[in-house]
């Protein structure tokens, strides 16, 4: 997440996604890794104002001693085992990428994924010039190429998609649900698998 973009109206979409699913208790342990592109640049109000846009206490976010540019320290950080929220400016890299501070490598969600086996991982992916369900689709070829079989869903709309990865599919399977329940007649525009 980069620091322009705090307050947008997909911050709030984020926190009522993630509000329902802790209120329907369907998150376990929840924290959120923002993934901050500029984290030179953010302060501790910026990041309780995340805190209230997410519908989180400010202690469910993870912080960072060094930045995305240093990958390997970044994510050796992460020692939550619970469920997390991946939240990069773009979303999944499936090929190679001029500025990769603004995306997660798949073998960075195999790492996570694989930390903690019944963890649900909630991942931001953002869509230009292309379907939404296109681009969903490449990141699943991508993911599946690179880190093996994953259990999927998704909740999107026309421009970006919150992806749900685990390696437990029940997991997954109650994300769906859970969103199909709530939307109804309206999920099958919304909610894939």
């Amino acid at each position: 997440m980069n620091l322009n973009f705090l307050g947008d109206a997909l911050d709030h979409w984020k926190g009522s996604l993630f509000e329902s699913l802790q209120e329907a208790q369907v998150l376990r342990d929840f924290a959120v890794d923002p993934m901050a592109s500029d984290l030179g640049s953010w302060n501790s109000d910026d990041f309780l104002i995340l805190a209230r846009l997410l519908r989180i206490t400010p202690a469910q976010i993870i912080q960072h001693q060094v930045g995305l540019q240093e990958r390997s320290r970044y994510f050796g950080e992460i020692s939550h085992r619970g469920d997390l929220f991946l939240d990069p400016d773009t979303g999944v890299a499936t090929r190679r990428v001029k500025d990769l501070p603004r995306y997660v490598n798949p073998p960075e969600i195999g790492v996570l994924l694989n930390a903690s086996p019944d963890r649900l991982l909630a991942v931001y992916q953002h869509v230009r010039a292309q379907r939404v369900a296109d681009r969903i689709d490449t990141v699943l070829t991508t993911l599946r190429n690179q880190i093996g079989e994953v259990s999927w869903c998704t909740y999107a709309s026309p421009t970006v998609a919150m992806m749900f990865l685990t390696r437990a599919p029940a997991r997954t399977t109650h994300v769906a649900e859970h969103f199909a329940s709530l939307l109804g007649r309206h999920a099958a525009g919304r909610i894939r698998p």
